[in-house]
C-alpha cells in the first residue's frame, strides 16, 4: 500500500523490535548465527529527537564556512540502500519514536516524494568538491524504490498526534497491548528476499484479484460514502482507491480475505477520524453500525468488520457511557 509504515501502541508492546525483526526475515534469518566480522545490517535506526523542525534535522545540513556537508545516518542509509550488496533487497529505515517530532516538518519532502515516480533528494553543496558515484549532478540523490519506511509510535503525553496528511499517505498497524505468543519454527537457510522478485509477485497478485479490490472499492462509495460524508464530513479521493487497488489483492494472495483487507482499511483509513469528536452524535455512529452490519454481506459474508465496529462501538459507548 505505502513505503511509509506506522506502527502505533503503547511503550514496551515490541514496535521497534517488530520492525528490526522483519527486516532480518526477509533479508537473511540466519543472520544472527553468523560471525561478527560476516554479519550485516539490513536496517538502519534512526532515533528522532524531540526538538527536530526541518530536513537538515533528518539527513544533515551544509557548512558554507568549512565548505562541508555534515551528512546524518539517514542520508547514509539512503545512499547504502541503492549501492550493489544491498540494491535488490528490502532496505528498512526505522524511525524511532517518529512522533517525538512533527513528520509534516522534519520528513515533510518524503511525504510528497514517496509517491512520485523515480524520486529525488536535491541537497545543497559545493559544486566544485569532488562528490559520490551515485549521485548526480554533485547534488541530486535517487531515493531508491527498495527502501522502506517503519516509524514506530508511542501513544502517550510525551508525543505529537500525527496530522492526516501522513495517516493517508501510510500502512497503518496498531500493536495492542497483550499479543498472544507463538513458537518460532526453525528455519532451513535461504537466500534473502529480492526485492524485484517481491514487486513482481506484488503485481501478479494486482492483476489477479484486481475484481476483489474494484468490487471493495465499489461496496465503500454505494454503502458509506454519503453517510461519512453527510454526517460525518468524512470523504476520500484518488489516493484510496489506489491504496486499495494496491493492497486488498495482495492480502488475498497471502491467504487473507477481501473483507479483512477492506475492514483494516476502513478502520485505519476512515473511520480513525471519527475517534474523539465531540461533533457528532451517538444517533449518527448508530446509523453508520447499522448501515455496515446490514449490508457487510453484500462483500463478505464470513468476515466480520471487527476493527471497523469496534472504533464505532468505543466511541458510541465514550459519548453516552453505561451506569
Amino acid at each position: 500500500m505505502s513505503r511509509l509504515h506506522l506502527f502505533e501502541g503503547i511503550s514496551g508492546t515490541g514496535k521497534t523490535s517488530l520492525a528490526t525483526a522483519f527486516s532480518s526475515a526477509v533479508n537473511d534469518p540466519n543472520n544472527e548465527y553468523k560471525s561478527k566480522k560476516n554479519k550485516r545490517i539490513d536496517y538502519k535506526l534512526i532515533e528522532v529527537q524531540a526538538g527536530w523542525r526541518d530536513r537538515q534535522d533528518l539527513i544533515g545540513y551544509y557548512n558554507a564556512f568549512e565548505k562541508r556537508f555534515y551528512e546524518s545516518e539517514f542520508l547514509q542509509a539512503l545512499y547504502e540502500a541503492q549501492c550493489p550488496f544491498y540494491r535488490d533487497r528490502i532496505y528498512t529505515i526505522v524511525l524511532d519514536e517518529m512522533n517525538l517530532s512533527r513528520p509534516e516538518q522534519y520528513f515533510a519532502d518524503f511525504l510528497s516524494k514517496l509517491e512520485q515516480e523515480s524520486p529525488t533528494l536535491t541537497l545543497t553543496t559545493d559544486l566544485n568538491r569532488r562528490y559520490p558515484a551515485l549521485f548526480e549532478n554533485h547534488k541530486t540523490l535517487k531515493i531508491p524504490e527498495n527502501i522502506w519506511f517503519i516509524g514506530t509510535a508511542n501513544q502517550d503525553e510525551t508525543t505529537l498526534e500525527f496530522a492526516d496528511k501522513t495517516y493517508d499517505r501510510a500502512h497503518i498497524m496498531e500493536l495492542g497491548r497483550n499479543q498472544a505468543k507463538f513458537e518460532i519454527p526453525q528455519l532451513n537457510y535461504r537466500n534473502p528476499i529480492s526485492y524485484q522478485a517481491l514487486k513482481l509477485a506484488f503485481q501478479q497478485a494486482q492483476n489477479q484479484y484486481k475484481q476483489q479490490a474494484k468490487k471493495a472499492d465499489q461496496f465503500l462509495k454505494d454503502y458509506l460514502a454519503n453517510l461519512l460524508e453527510t454526517k460525518f464530513k468524512i470523504g476520500w479521493g484518488n489516493r484510496l482507491e489506489r491504496q486499495i487497488e494496491a493492497f486488498i489483492p495482495v492480502v488475498i494472495a497471502c491467504g487473507g480475505t477481501m473483507g479483512e483487507a477492506t475492514d483494516h482499511l476502513l478502520a485505519t483509513k476512515i473511520l480513525r477520524k471519527i475517534k474523539n469528536r465531540y461533533d457528532i452524535p451517538a444517533s449518527y455512529l448508530r446509523e453508520l453500525k447499522e448501515q455496515l452490519t446490514v449490508f457487510w454481506d453484500d462483500l463478505d459474508h464470513q468476515n466480520f468488520p471487527v476493527k471497523s465496529l469496534n472504533i464505532i462501538n468505543t466511541e458510541i459507548d465514550r459519548i453516552e457511557p453505561q451506569t
